[in-house]
């Protein structure tokens, strides 16, 4: 097996993507993962989407990713006023991708600015991102929330791309030979779901909610998330994406 330098975050939706090669994988919150493919310490990395449009990283495994296609359940944004009356929003600092697409969902489709706060700071409301969300849901499943995958399919009618596996600017081994061991990690990473949850609630969010193939429409939603991106000024321009 190639000795590719690996990154990904210990999120339970990233885990059908690495099962098997779990002790050759670098962890890290996205945020960092972004940064240190950046600084040439990783050869691939399971990167947010968002990140790697403002980076413009352009190189990216064709075929898998994190998708959602409707409710994602892992992010998630909990109100506590009504959504016409929140003005600002307390983050997960652990994700640019999930904040980018809460102002995307609320400046572009609702038209309306809100303030982003840290946790220190009184909010109308919080978003919450990975394992993180779906434990608050599981301890408060009487809570209103807003599913951003949801919301998203609703005004797009596209599924959400949350991460791709992204090629850093220098490497080691050949891109064909990452693609190669990721795709068969990935095979035999889905069909060991049921060992992988460590409950039937598990479960039924990495089959019932997460989805792991990138085709067509996910690409279209791609395009859309990066359209609005330069909408709002948060991107400058568009640019290529290459598949390998």
């Amino acid at each position: 097996m190639i000795n590719a330098r690996i990154g990904c975050v210990p999120y339970l939706n990233a885990r059908p993507l690495i099962y098997g090669i779990e002790k050759q994988v670098i962890y890290g919150s996205p945020v960092d993962l972004s940064l240190m493919l950046k600084r040439g310490e990783l050869d691939v990395a399971l990167c947010p989407v968002g990140a790697s449009l403002i980076e413009k990283w352009s190189f990216f495994i064709d075929g898998m990713g994190i998708v959602a296609d409707g409710d994602v359940y892992s992010v998630i944004l909990v109100p506590k006023k009504p959504l016409e009356l929140i003005r600002s929003v307390t983050v997960d600092p652990e994700s640019r991708s999930s904040v980018l697409l809460l102002r995307v969902i609320l400046e572009c489709f609702y038209g309306k600015k809100i303030r982003f706060v840290s946790y220190d700071e009184p909010a109308d409301g919080f978003l919450l991102i990975g394992d993180k969300a779906i434990n608050y849901r599981k301890s408060h499943p009487e809570h209103p929330v807003i599913d951003l995958g949801g919301a998203w399919k609703k005004l797009t009618g596209l599924p959400f791309v949350f991460a791709l596996w992204t090629f850093g600017p220098v490497g080691k081994w050949s891109r064909e030979e990452i693609k190669e061991l990721l795709t068969k990690t990935k095979e035999k990473g889905l069909s060991a779901r049921e060992k992988i949850a460590a409950d039937s609630h598990q479960l039924h969010y990495l089959t019932h909610y997460i989805r792991y193939e990138v085709g067509e429409k996910e690409k279209m939603g791609i395009e859309e998330f990066l359209k609005n991106l330069i909408k709002i000024e948060i991107i400058d321009r568009s640019f290529p994406f290459y598949w390998v």
